[in-house]
């Protein structure tokens, strides 16, 4: 069987390990320097994962992250969520994870009355 054409190899990026300093700032450990939630929100945009411990006790805090980069990209939510609280916007992420109710009645639009 001929070769076809070579496909570009899809470059595998290891996940960033990051640590959370006491003062919140996040601290990539490969690249040993300190890194901005934008461009950790960039990097994560472009597929790249990523995992978060604290300084010190080395609690896992990914998601707390992850929270930060999508309030620091919707600034409008962050508004939302001073004002009404975090559980505010649990609610709202559970709504919207549960599936929605289809209507009563036949489905399509044509046929017989």
């Amino acid at each position: 069987m001929p070769a076809g054409p070579a496909r570009p190899r899809r470059e595998r990026r290891r996940a960033l390990r990051l640590r959370r300093r006491p003062d919140g700032r996040l601290y990539d450990l490969d690249e040993r320097r300190v890194i901005g939630l934008a461009e950790l929100g960039d990097e994560v945009r472009a597929g790249r994962t990523f995992r978060a411990h604290r300084q010190g006790t080395g609690t896992e805090c990914t998601n707390e992250v992850l929270v930060e980069i999508l309030l620091t990209a919707l600034p409008g939510v962050a508004g939302a969520v001073s004002a009404h609280g975090p559980a505010w916007l649990a609610g709202l992420v559970t709504q919207a994870a549960e599936p929605a109710e289809r209507p009563s009645g036949r489905r399509g639009g044509g046929g017989r009355p």
